[in-house]
């Protein structure tokens, strides 16, 4: 069952993602949110814990089941996403994770996610949330664990 729940009209959620980057750390993998905006946004591939889940194990079974592949991930980040206009409050760690090469991916769009490998010199173009992944994804290294905490998620 994954972590969320309504308390006093703000709804509140745990998830965890991926930074997914190609070996030459020239391409990531995005998902959209058309589920949450009306126009082209992207938010890192991954998605809510369960109950009595550790944030690793969640992002091994998210990318497992959304792309069918197996990585090592590394936790680089922890996000607070709150809007207070629409009583929504996440926290998201975010993890960071090498590919070989994107065409081992079995499924780019399942229906529900619609995946997009993009590159990097083009990502201050897109609309990606929180805005601090824009940072994040354009580091080469991630020596220590950072913490933001974002007003514009939604």
């Amino acid at each position: 069952m994954d972590i969320k729940f309504e308390i006093n009209g703000v709804n509140f959620n745990v998830r965890s993602s991926c930074i997914i980057k190609d070996k030459s750390h020239k391409k990531v993998l995005l998902t959209n949110m058309r589920a949450i905006t009306d126009h082209e946004a992207y938010l890192l591939p991954g998605g809510r814990i369960n109950t009595l889940e550790n944030t690793k194990e969640g992002i091994i079974r998210e990318i497992e089941e959304e792309l069918g592949i197996k990585l090592e991930y590394k936790l680089i980040s922890i996000e607070e996403n709150i809007s207070k206009e629409t009583n929504f409050h996440m926290l998201e760690f975010v993890h960071y994770a090498q590919i070989d090469n994107f065409d081992i991916i079995n499924c780019l769009d399942d229906g529900w996610d619609k995946f997009k490998i993009v590159d990097i010199e083009e990502i201050d173009e897109l609309d990606i949330r929180p805005k601090t992944m824009n940072s994040l994804i354009k580091q080469d290294t991630y020596e220590k664990i950072t913490h933001n905490i974002n007003y514009d998620w939604i």
